[in-house]
This record gives C-alpha cells, sequence and structure tokens, in this order.
C-alpha cells in the first residue's frame, strides 16, 4: 500500500488500513497531542500526525496499519466484512440445542437461497 504525506485536521473522517486486509474500521479525528505529532482518534486509538504506524528495530522493518482519508466504499467493505464474521461465529455456535426455533432457522435459509438465486 502506497502511503503519501496527508496531513489531517480534528474532525476528519478517516479509514484504519491494514496492511493485508484493507480497511478495519472507521473514526474521526479527535485530538492532536505532543505538539501535533501524535493524532488521537474517536475510538482512542494514537497513531502518528501523519497517519502511520510503523518503526525499524535491529534492521527489521514492521509496517503495520495506517489511518487514511475514508473513501467510497470503506463503511461497505467494513460493513461486509463484520457481517461474514457474524454469520460465521452464528453457523458454528449452531446446533439442534440453539434457542432459535425451525421458522426462525427457515427464515435464515430462505434469505441464502433468495440471495444465492440473485448472483448464481
Amino acid at each position: 500500500m502506497e502511503h503519501r504525506k496527508i496531513e489531517f485536521n480534528v474532525g476528519d473522517a478517516v479509514t484504519v488500513h491494514a496492511s493485508q486486509s484493507g480497511p478495519q474500521s472507521l473514526a474521526t479525528v479527535a485530538s492532536f497531542t505532543h505538539d501535533k505529532r501524535c493524532m488521537v482518534l474517536s475510538d482512542g486509538s494514537q497513531w502518528r500526525a501523519d497517519g502511520r504506524r510503523q518503526w525499524g528495530f535491529r534492521g527489521s522493518y514492521y509496517k503495520g496499519p495506517v489511518v487514511l482519508p475514508t473513501e467510497e466504499g470503506d463503511a461497505d467493505f467494513i460493513a461486509k466484512r463484520r457481517s461474514i464474521g457474524a454469520i460465521r461465529k452464528f453457523a458454528q455456535d449452531l446446533t439442534m440445542d440453539s434457542p432459535l426455533d425451525a421458522a426462525a432457522l427457515k427464515r435464515i435459509v430462505d434469505l441464502i437461497q433468495a440471495e444465492q438465486k440473485k448472483t448464481g
């Protein structure tokens, strides 16, 4: 991921990006500390003012997540990834002893089948 020099201001909408998995979360710039060298986001996380968390140690270089201005599609990407995670967890914990009745499970299956027909 290319990182260009970006200046942030309080109130800017930003997206935290992982270097490999893309957008992770949405936030806004809440404040700056340490003579504007540290940026604090609405989720409480702290970043260098340029949005990077990168450092070198004993000749190794680690590129962690970065903060970038929010772009169109970031919110949808994050919502889809979180939804997939919730559905997977739900399905993993689903057994005959689950509290959902047959009608509720049938509604879920019907929605899945309807979506598959749209995309199939």
